[in-house]
């Protein structure tokens, strides 16, 4: 979420800081505004946020599985490369996540953490992890339930 500070002058003076936004989504409330108004404009993408239960199965699920199937595969370390210099990283789940999300960006053409993205890109990201994991590591992941509040619920009153 970005916060754009401004100080209202005239009726475009606060969209022109921000690219030429379109004035007439909020001309109405701007419109009420006395001249020399201070405020902020925050800007967030609209969409559902992640769910908890959507995150419980990536880290619960899909990132172990992930840290699994590397060190599996004999990878001890990770190695990042940028403008010519190299970092190499111990291979535990914090870096497994990373590169998971690196290789995600690489694929999709933007980088985001998980904090970034909507409900929706976040399950983009889980099925991309979930293919690529497969494809390249022979790493099979469970789908996720979408029963176990009920399963849960049942076995508890057993």
């Amino acid at each position: 979420m970005n916060k754009h500070m401004f100080t209202k002058r005239n009726r475009t003076s606060v969209f022109e800081s921000l690219g030429g936004m379109d004035y007439g989504a909020m001309k109405s409330d701007v419109e009420r505004w006395p001249d020399g108004t201070a405020g902020y404009i925050t800007i967030h993408k609209v969409g559902k946020s992640k769910s908890p239960e959507e995150l419980g199965y990536y880290y619960g699920v899909i990132l172990p599985a992930a840290f699994e199937a590397l060190k599996d595969n004999g990878e001890l370390s990770i190695t990042i490369a940028v403008k010519g210099k190299s970092l190499e990283l111990p291979l535990d789940m914090n870096t497994t996540d990373t590169l998971l999300k690196w290789r995600y960006g690489k694929w999709h053409g933007e980088f985001k953490g998980k904090g970034d993205m909507s409900m929706a890109e976040c399950a983009a990201f889980m099925n991309w992890a979930i293919l690529w994991l497969a494809t390249y590591y022979n790493c099979q992941i469970p789908p996720a339930d979408p029963n176990w509040k009920q399963r849960n619920v049942e076995a508890g009153k057993e």
